[in-house]
Formats: C-alpha cells, structure tokens, sequence
C-alpha cells in the first residue's frame, strides 16, 4: 500500500483501513501481530484498535500463551464484537437466491435460500432478492449495524451500473438494474459483481489465496469462467467480461454453444454437460454433479471417465497459465466437490503442458468454501468496499 505524498489525513485513514482489513482477515489477533505485518509502528497500531475498541467494533477476548511473553503485560487477543457491524451476501444462480449475514470475518450469523421457479420474471425475481436481503437484515437488526448488500451472480453483467444484461437460459429475464433497484428497496449500499469474480475474492481474502498476488479461480458450475486475480487486483477488462473462459474455443467443429460459436469449452465442461454424459456412457443414475463425485472417488473406472472428460478443462488451464503465470488456480463452485485424487491429476496435467515447467510449478486446489464460494464471496464484496474506504468507514472509525 503506497503511502509516500500522502497528507496526513490520508495517510491516517489508510493505516486505518489497513488495520481492519487484516483484523477481518485473521479473525482477530494481537497487536503485536498486526504490528508484524501491516510494518505500522506500535503505537499507530495501538491507537487504531483502541478507537475500534471504543467505537464497539472490538474487545480483547482472552490472554494469548506464548512462551516468548515474559514477565512484562500480557499480550491480548483482538477479536470482533456481537456489535460490530456486518454484511449481507446473495449468490444469485439460475437455480436458487442463496444469502448469508455475516461478520467482518466472514463468520456466518444468518442464512436462507430462496428456490426460483419456473416462470419468474424481473419483478418476482427482484422481490425475491429484496424479501432475501430484508429477512437477514432484520435478523441481525437491534445488534448490528448492516454495511451494504453485495450480490454474486449469473452473468454476463454491467457491473458499473449494476446491470444483470441478458443470462442465458434465465427465464427469459434481462436488463435488469438490479443494484439501484434493491438500493431504493432496502435502503443500503448495493453492489454487484460476477459469481466467479467473487469467488475469487472470498479466496483472496478469507480462503486459500491470502498470500498469493496472482491466481485464477475457476468456476465450474452450470458454467464455467475464471475470476482472475493478478498483482493482488481483480481482473473486470475494459468491459467488466474478463474471464469468460467457457466460451473459449476448443474444437472448432463441435456442438453449437448457446453463445451461437461452435465447439465452446461449455459444451463439454460444465456440471449439466457432465452429469448428462455419465448418465449415458457410465450408465450412471447419478441425479447431481455431487453423486457423480462421489462415485468417482470411489470407483477408478469412473475417475478415468472424469479426467478425460475434463481433458478439455486441463487444455485451458495449462492456456490461461502460459498467458498469466499464476502460483495457484483455484477448482470452485461445484467443481470443489471434485476427489482429491482427480484435482492431484489435473494438477499434473497442467504442469506437464506449460512451458516453464518445473521452474514455475502451479498448484491446483479445492475451492476452501466448498461449493459456496460464490455467496461467501458476495460477502466479501462488501468487505472489498469497506477495505478500500467506499462504504462503511463512519461505522467503525465514527467519522
């Protein structure tokens, strides 16, 4: 975080928010600890949870063991209070409204899902969403202050004028603003951002990539895209579309996608697309992608099926990392119900096929949220706002 011409005023607020940021993210801790690694000196860092203190957003919970103290004051450990303020996050899919209220560690405190059905439009869609964000606001409410709503969703997206544009297969519904419609309604900040993307932020801050600077997390669902992060940064493009793998192309005489292309990575490499083939070929009687898992992790016949159905998947792996060179790529959505032993395998198959090879070695991991990264990072949305000074600041520094 660049700090140098900063006035003072900015300089303080940046210290500020740098601090909470990393209190979100460890779920507390002590101050030394935060002296370590935000490099503020002691005092500031004293000083600045001491205002959270007094404003209520934390406590000092208990003393810490540690065999370095000494006989000098004990070290104690900083942890959120039942009145610091939260979030709300809904995973919109073409399946279901899902919505969590959370703590600033991301600590769950409220949860609903809210099914869609056939023939919903714009405005029993929005009510949904609106009735959703209201039942975990007020669920919270006379305890917490509410920071914003973020919603993770189906794209594609306007999500500087927090747009839904036009979601195929989704009911016929388009153009929807659903940020400054849900604003009016619930009367808090209201921000949108693609599924993937989101995802990939929950992994940034709060799952397996908080030490990483580049990764890509690829969500494999009734779709599938990246959400690219590179230099701590999340990657939107010119347009907000970055990361739009699934319809990249991969056999130019395939299967006709519904994007009008022939032969787009979607056509063979999502969880419907895949279900649907192992009912034909390994005469399987899975109904989900998570029967289809576990069937292959416990039947080798039905591993060696998956990984050459997601040899497809390995190819654009190996692609986006010969372009990006990330230390991690991130399998979320439902592909983070995958066996271990088959992400071991396309761990290989990535590494064999990019051209730095040994010297540049990418893990492939398991989503850390399982398959609901998309709502935790709908959460962490709202986090990013608050960490980066756009929304929330009075609630914890009183200004």
């Amino acid at each position: 975080m660049k700090r140098k011409g900063l006035n003072s005023v900015q300089t303080k607020t940046s210290n500020r928010l740098l601090v909470l940021q990393l209190l979100c993210m460890m779920g507390g801790g002590s101050r030394t600890e935060l002296t370590r690694r935000t490099r503020l000196a002691k005092m500031t860092v004293s000083n600045i949870t001491a205002e959270l203190i007094q404003n209520g957003v934390l406590y000092e919970k208990e003393t810490l063991e540690s065999e370095n103290q000494g006989a000098g004051r004990k070290q104690m450990l900083l942890s959120f209070s039942e009145r610091a303020p939260a979030v709300i996050g809904v995973w919109l899919s073409r399946d279901s409204c899902m919505g969590i209220a959370a703590a600033m560690d991301l600590e769950v405190l409220q949860q609903r899902t809210i099914p869609l059905e056939e023939g919903e439009t714009a405005f029993s869609l929005l009510h949904k969403l609106e009735s959703l964000c209201a039942f975990l606001r007020d669920s919270i409410s006379g305890q917490r202050e509410v920071v914003g709503v973020g919603i993770a969703s189906i794209g594609p997206l306007d999500i500087r004028q927090g747009v839904l544009l036009n979601p195929p297969n989704f009911f016929g519904i388009r153009d929807i603003p659903i940020a400054e419609e849900l604003e009016k309604r619930l009367e808090l900040p209201v921000f949108l951002e693609n599924d993937t993307n989101a995802g990939a932020l929950a992994e940034k801050y709060f799952g397996r990539c908080a030490d990483c600077t580049d990764f890509v997390y690829v969500g494999l669902t009734n779709g599938l895209s990246m959400g690219i992060v590179l230099r701590d940064s999340l990657l939107h493009g010119r347009h907000g579309f970055a990361g739009e793998a699934g319809h990249t192309t991969i056999d130019p005489m395939g299967k006709v996608c519904y994007c009008g292309r022939r032969g787009c990575l979607e056509t063979v490499c999502t969880v419907p697309a895949l279900t649907k083939a192992a009912e034909a070929e390994l005469d399987s009687r899975c109904t989900s992608f998570e029967q289809l898992c576990r069937l292959c992790a416990r039947s080798s016949r039905a591993a060696d099926w998956m990984l050459e159905k997601l040899g497809a998947l390995v190819e654009a792996m190996a692609n986006i990392s010969n372009i990006l060179d990330p230390e991690k790529i991130i399998i979320g959505h439902e592909g983070a119900l995958l066996p271990q032993t088959i992400l071991q395998a396309l761990e290989t198959g990535v590494n064999e096929r990019i051209l730095a090879g040994k010297q540049a070695h990418i893990s492939v991991e398991p989503s850390s949220f399982d398959a609901l990264a998309a709502v935790y990072g709908a959460a962490a949305v709202v986090l990013k706002k608050v960490f980066d000074g756009q929304v929330g600041y009075s609630l914890f520094f009183g200004e």
